[in-house]
């Protein structure tokens, strides 16, 4: 369930919350609405049989600097915003964060098991690998479709990567291996190629979704919001919307109206067809 309205959009175009499993987050414009709610929703979810800890709740101000704002320790804040240091689902609302906080986990889960890649023959290539993809890269790509970030972040995680494989081949300086050399030998790709793939098929899913569900919801606001809204001056920051729209303008759909994500849905329902355009 969205909310209390079938469309889970309000009269301003606004979404009026989103729910997914035991996590709820509400959102509005107003924080002092947002501060009220909380003793209801306690007081109903607790007829439920759901507890809500008051002390745990964060609130959030989701917002973009200026690129002269500064808190009250005269530091600037655009770039750093509080919002993007936020957990939600296991992940960081910053992509850009994201990325370089699951590179970090990455590495730890790699140096947990050292002892196997350093077994040497004793373990063949093709286990060592099944236990890095298993262990570590399900550690650095998740939540990778909903990501959108600069190209110097991402080469950081293909740089991370190809250490890891590098490490598990042995092959250390001043013994060296083209990148070209290194996958095949692997059998890998890049995880670049992995997050797109994983972001297309993250997008045929919510296509495919009812139009009420929270995913094709967030959707259609965002289009709204970009016919209804000014967007700010100077240069776009690389978002999702954005970032999707990209995607489908390579394989030759525009997302401009709500005719043209008709058409998108449409295709997204073949699902052969879909497959085939990546």
């Amino acid at each position: 369930v969205v909310s209390t309205q079938s469309t889970g959009i309000s009269a301003e175009c606004l979404p009026l919350e989103s729910e997914y499993a035991d996590d709820v987050y509400f959102m509005d414009e107003d924080p002092e609405a947002l501060k009220n709610i909380l003793p209801v929703a306690t007081s109903v979810l607790k007829e439920w049989s759901l507890n809500v800890n008051e002390q745990k709740t964060e609130f959030v101000r989701v917002f973009l600097a200026g690129k002269d704002e500064t808190d009250s320790h005269g530091v600037k804040i655009s770039g750093n915003e509080p919002w993007r240091s936020t957990k939600q689902l296991g992940s960081l609302m910053c992509s850009t964060r994201d990325i370089l906080r699951r590179i970090q986990l990455g590495n730890v889960a790699f140096a947990n098991f050292s002892k196997i890649w350093l077994q040497g023959r004793k373990i063949s290539l093709k286990r060592k690998l099944q236990v890095y993809e298993a262990q570590v890269v399900s550690v650095l790509m998740y939540g990778a479709c909903s990501w959108s970030a600069p190209k110097h972040i991402f080469e950081k995680l293909n740089t991370c990567h190809r250490r890891h494989l590098r490490s598990i081949l042995n092959v250390r300086w001043p013994h060296v291996m083209t990148n070209k050399t290194l996958y095949g030998i692997c059998e890998a790709t890049p995880l670049t190629d992995r997050v797109d793939l994983a972001r297309w098929t993250m997008l045929e899913h919510v296509l495919r979704l009812p139009e009420n569900s929270p995913a094709a919801v967030a959707l259609s606001y965002a289009l709204d919001g970009c016919q209804v809204y000014k967007s700010r001056r100077g240069r776009h920051q690389t978002n999702l919307f954005n970032t999707i729209k990209l995607d489908l303008s390579e394989r030759g759909f525009k997302l401009e109206c709500l005719n043209d994500l008709y058409v998108v849905r449409d295709r997204a329902k073949k699902r052969t067809e879909w497959k085939e355009l990546f």
